[in-house]
């Protein structure tokens, strides 16, 4: 599922349009991924008529609230370089009035070291994340711009893990704007792939080759364009 930069920016202006298909289909999975107790019929309420429904953690409401907010930002900014003060303010926007907020982790470098809940991934220091992140930058400014290294620049951002928590979330909404900038099909990541997808990109944090997490994301990509051929269709009257 292919979308260009002025395809989705025209569409985001109309209301009730697939605009919010295809923000509902990339958050509801997103988060998911991180444990989000929102339905796909909470989110697709709220994106209607912003009413939270359901029992939630309050972090999740505000990470919900955030994340709409936030997608709507990568869309109006795409186009503009990836840089250290985006990714910054895409995490300060995801954690929002959220407990990270209260105490002084959103919108900067983690200041605690963090690991991932069943990996043994080592992944940055703190005093590291500045210069690793400078590294991982000037690397994909200098790379050829394909799904390729796509996947690697994601598989690299999460072994970084510059955020105190978020990392997940941030890193799909950089890779977000990077297909839509670079043509490359939307990666959705079905929940059906969740497990796929976390092995895959720990064996390629370990070994450095991401071939297997390529294949996941493959797939991906063909579960959403299947599944969203009526979006495809609507798009390609644009």
């Amino acid at each position: 599922m292919r979308i260009t930069i002025e395809q989705i920016q025209t569409i985001m202006k109309f209301p009730n349009s697939i605009y919010d298909e295809i923000k509902n289909e990339f958050l509801y999975h997103s988060n998911k991924i991180e444990g989000s107790t929102f339905t796909r019929e909470n989110l697709a309420k709220y994106l209607d008529k912003q009413i939270i429904e359901g029992s939630h953690k309050v972090d999740d409401v505000y990470e919900t609230i955030n994340s709409v907010e936030l997608f709507d930002f990568v869309v109006v900014t795409l186009g503009e370089k990836l840089t250290k003060t985006l990714m910054l303010e895409f995490h300060r926007m995801l954690k929002k009035n959220t407990r990270d907020f209260h105490h002084g982790f959103s919108g900067v470098w983690k200041k605690i070291p963090n690991q991932i809940t069943g990996s043994d991934i080592v992944l940055a220091q703190p005093w590291e994340v500045d210069m690793r992140i400078d590294d991982l930058l000037n690397w994909w400014e200098n790379s050829e711009k394909n799904f390729k290294s796509i996947v690697k620049f994601h598989g690299e951002f999460e072994k970084i893990h510059p955020f105190q928590d978020g990392n997940g979330r941030v890193g799909r909404f950089i890779m977000l704007k990077q297909c839509i900038e670079n043509n490359i099909s939307l990666i959705g990541i079905d929940e059906k792939y969740n497990d796929e997808y976390k092995n895959a990109i720990c064996q390629g944090q370990k070994t450095g080759d991401y071939n297997e997490l390529e294949k996941v994301f493959e797939k991906c990509q063909e579960f959403l364009h299947e599944k969203n051929q009526m979006l495809l269709d609507t798009i390609k009257c644009l």
